[in-house]
């Protein structure tokens, strides 16, 4: 073998494998593309049980005109918890004229404590003939998302000086008149102290805003020659939800005082998170 050989052979071999790269590099990308994992459908995230994809899928069945295949996936979202989705099928089912079938999920908001699931319903039984259901429904809607049961820490200003304080426990539930009549204790302490029961009265303007009475009872712990405090109290509520509530408000009570409050009430849960974070 001569030296031009020698040299030809050692050089011949990498161009036979750069041949063949383009083929090996074809291969990979083949194989490497066959295993991507397929994007699964709204449909089928829907059936597998997600929520939003019932919703998702619901909305653009929707815009397709496909309202049979909307209100299923609307019905399964609803079946899962979402009262997005019962309010949606509920208004859809009403504008298809299917009075019936659009009771249950409107319902199903209503008994979640909205006030939209409420006027909705409320406009169902319009519909339907039922007038005083209607109204009754109304009535009801601007109370539905209060707290049933809250606590209230109140500033007690005399106008004869000085400052004072209170601390309520206010029981409301629907069963009172829609959450018009409370129930309650009080303890009121500055200058004079005393432990009461208390009776009001507040009246819904709106689901936000609502003036209120109550009277207030009980034994006056300072003064042991007349035991008995009565008293009473007029002012306005602004409430924010179930959350709680903002009340300023004027009071007078048997013993002769009379004094300006402002109060802020909490729902008790939210109250003792706030008592366990302090």
């Amino acid at each position: 073998m001569d030296v031009a050989s020698a040299l030809r052979g050692p050089l011949a071999l990498p161009g036979r494998w750069l041949c063949l790269l383009p083929c090996l590099l074809m291969v990979a990308c083949v194989t490497t593309g066959g295993m991507e994992a397929r994007v699964p459908t709204l449909e089928e995230q829907c059936n597998g049980g997600r929520v939003s994809a019932c919703e998702a899928w619901g909305q653009q069945l929707t815009v397709d005109h496909r309202l049979e295949e909307a209100d299923r996936a609307f019905g399964l979202a609803c079946a899962m918890g979402s009262t997005s989705a019962c309010m949606t099928q509920g208004k859809s089912r009403m504008a298809q004229g299917d009075l019936e079938g659009a009771e249950p999920p409107l319902r199903k908001v209503y008994e979640e404590n909205s006030e939209e699931g409420a006027l909705a319903l409320a406009d169902l039984r319009e519909a339907r003939g039922d007038v005083a259901g209607a109204s009754r429904l109304r009535w009801e809607a601007l109370g539905l998302d209060k707290s049933t049961v809250e606590f209230a820490l109140g500033w007690r200003i005399p106008w004869q000086g000085g400052l004072g304080g209170s601390l309520d426990v206010n029981v409301q539930p629907m069963g009172l008149g829609a959450r018009r009549l409370t129930l309650g204790a009080n303890i009121s302490f500055g200058s004079e102290s005393s432990l009461n029961a208390t009776v009001g009265y507040q009246h819904f303007l709106t689901n936000w805003a609502a003036p209120y009475a109550r009277v207030l009872v009980g034994p006056n712990l300072e003064r042991h020659g007349d035991p008995l405090n009565l008293g009473a109290e007029v002012g306005f509520k602004v409430f924010a939800g179930s959350i709680g509530h903002f009340a300023a408000g004027l009071g007078t009570s048997f013993d002769g005082s009379t004094y300006t409050v402002l109060q802020v009430g909490m729902d008790w849960i939210v109250a003792l998170m706030v008592l366990a974070h302090m």
